[in-house]
């Protein structure tokens, strides 16, 4: 680590002894610092709000932030109103460093394409399958992996646990030792981004992951276009993402003109008595787009919620409110697996989904050893998501599709 640390060290001073390879001005600036292009295959950020990439002959400026507000304020929770905003300079192998001068002023530099990489976001090995990049995986945030390939080599000691991404922090103690040459962390919390800047501060890179701060599922999706900017991945990035964009379109216009619409209640409800609901964001887009009615839309509320352990899966909204729109609610989809925290009966048979049976969990896809793919791939596949919703609101539309992250509960209480 040390000597990695030391040589790029001399990289920078090196680039500082030498102006006449470096640009006075590096954002906007026309005088590249090589001749050769190394990155040809450029993406495009169209859809993603919290990411943006300029491309230099031989070196990428990624910039990264959060700006809105969580649904709550404690201890740990922080309104992202500008509160964190990253940049980054990804540089060629074996290619002059720009100067760190303007925008570029402290910003964290990475030599790339890497050769080792870590990620804890729940979606990191979706991604990186997508990219064909797995050979390069050294660490992940948990065991819970649910494609085997991967989970083999877990077991076997090729791939370490960094830290899971709900849990406060990265494993530094683990980095330390697998010494990745960069480290994707999800930052959902003041404590998460305070880890980011300890694994630098102990000289290992590492990058914020944002992608669940995005308000669209095709945003989400967007940021396997980040994962493919440290590898030089960007046309299989590209790829991808326009293959499920275009699914996705493809699926919507199945079902757009569809004069009748069920009610759909997208959550979960908790002991203390209100439910936690997916009012907008990637899934709520995803209800509408496969010609579901949300009851609880609200475009000024917050995405998530953001707290020390990580995120929630919603906004709180109380029984009492809830109650009063039970009526328009012909589909619950649950990310719980069980009803024991449910309301009582008397309260459920409001809806007409409980009445009915259309009572649905996401957790079809599970190994035994705590592995649930739907965190791991949903935000990847929204397309598969699309095809269930759609398959459950109109069966006459897809009648081949079988169920892919979608399971009725075994039965009602």
């Amino acid at each position: 680590m040390k000597i990695r640390f030391l040589w790029i060290l001399l990289l920078m001073l090196n680039a500082c002894a030498n102006p006449q390879n470096h640009s006075e001005e590096v954002e906007g600036n026309s005088t590249p610092l090589t001749e050769e292009d190394y990155f040809p295959d450029k993406v495009s950020i169209d859809y993603a709000e919290n990411l943006q990439v300029t491309y230099y002959n031989n070196y990428k400026v990624v910039k990264t932030k959060v700006e809105f507000g969580t649904a709550a304020q404690d201890a740990d929770s922080i309104a992202w109103d500008r509160a964190f905003t990253d940049v980054m300079v990804l540089v060629q192998r074996g290619t002059p460093v720009p100067s760190l001068t303007g925008e570029l002023e402290g910003a964290h530099v990475i030599e790339i394409p890497v050769e080792t990489i870590a990620g804890n976001a729940d979606e990191a090995p979706t991604r990186f399958i997508a990219l064909g990049v797995t050979d390069k995986l050294i660490g992940l945030g948990h065991e819970g992996v649910y494609d085997e390939k991967l989970r083999k080599r877990f077991v076997e000691g090729e791939i370490q646990a960094i830290g899971a991404s709900w849990h406060t922090g990265p494993n530094l103690e683990v980095l330390l030792a697998v010494e990745p040459d960069v480290t994707l962390l999800t930052a959902a919390s003041l404590t998460q981004s305070e880890g980011i800047k300890k694994t630098r501060d102990l000289g290992l890179k590492a990058a914020p992951e944002f992608s669940w701060s995005e308000t669209s599922y095709l945003g989400q999706l967007e940021w396997i276009k980040y994962d493919a900017l440290f590898v030089n991945a960007e046309a299989a990035a590209t790829e991808f993402f326009n293959t499920i964009k275009n699914r996705c379109d493809s699926l919507k216009s199945l079902v757009q003109n569809r004069s009748e619409k069920p009610g759909v209640l997208w959550g979960m409800h908790s002991k203390s008595g209100s439910w936690t609901i997916r009012a907008n964001g990637g899934v709520a887009q995803i209800i509408k787009d496969a010609g579901g009615v949300n009851p609880f839309a609200d475009g000024n509320a917050a995405v998530t919620e953001t707290k020390a352990n990580g995120l929630s899966e919603g906004i709180p909204i109380s029984d009492e409110i809830v109650l009063g729109k039970a009526e328009e609610v012909d589909f619950i989809i649950s990310f719980q697996s069980a009803t024991e925290n449910w309301p009582p009966v008397n309260y459920m048979n409001s809806f007409p989904a409980y009445r009915e049976g259309n009572l649905y969990h996401h957790f079809k896809r599970f190994r035994d050893y705590g592995a649930y793919d739907w965190y791991q791939s949903a935000p990847v596949r929204p397309d598969l998501l699309l095809m269930d919703l759609i398959t459950l609101f109109y069966p006459d539309v897809l009648p081949d599709h079988e169920l892919y992250f979608l399971e009725p509960f075994k039965k009602k209480r």
